[in-house]
Order: C-alpha cells, then sequence, then structure tokens
C-alpha cells in the first residue's frame, strides 16, 4: 500500500518484490511465476480445490485446474507405481 492506503500498482509491486529478493538474497523470479508454483504447490499436495481457487481468487474450478494443476515428478512417479501394480 501507498502512503494513503491504496494498493501499489502492479510495476510498484514487481520493483519492490525484486529489491526485496535482492536483499535477501533470493532468485530473482517472476512474480507470476511464484503464484503459479504456490498454486500449484497447492493443488498437488492436497489442499482442497476450492481453498485453492479461493487463494487464487478464482470461482471457475475448471479454469484453477487448466491453468495450475499439473503433474508433479512425484505425482507421475506415484502413477508409474500403481500402474506397475496393476500390470504386475
Amino acid at each position: 500500500m501507498d502512503g494513503l492506503g491504496r494498493p501499489w500498482k502492479t510495476d510498484k509491486l514487481r520493483r519492490e518484490a525484486h529489491k526485496l529478493m535482492a536483499t535477501t538474497g533470493v532468485r530473482k523470479v517472476r512474480l507470476y511465476d511464484a503464484r503459479h508454483a504456490c498454486l500449484s504447490w497447492m493443488a498437488n499436495n492436497g489442499v482442497p480445490d476450492t481453498v485453492v481457487s479461493a487463494w487464487a481468487g478464482h470461482s471457475d474450478l475448471g479454469f484453477l485446474k487448466r491453468t495450475y494443476v499439473h503433474p508433479d515428478p512425484q505425482s507421475l512417479r506415484a502413477g508409474s507405481e500403481k500402474l506397475a501394480e496393476l500390470l504386475g
């Protein structure tokens, strides 16, 4: 928020976030990518879709799943193991 309590514009938020990343020694990432990674992690680690959707600010669960829910290596490995059991 600025001095008058108004939300920062996107470019100001990005500059401040990148400044904070530099100060703390964290690798510089785009905020969009950080958001996507966080929501994907939540979705792949048992957080209910409705909760992830609320965090994302989306009411359409279909959009949420198409946009943020992608299989991670751990999920793919679990699927492969289950398939091996079935075919075993």
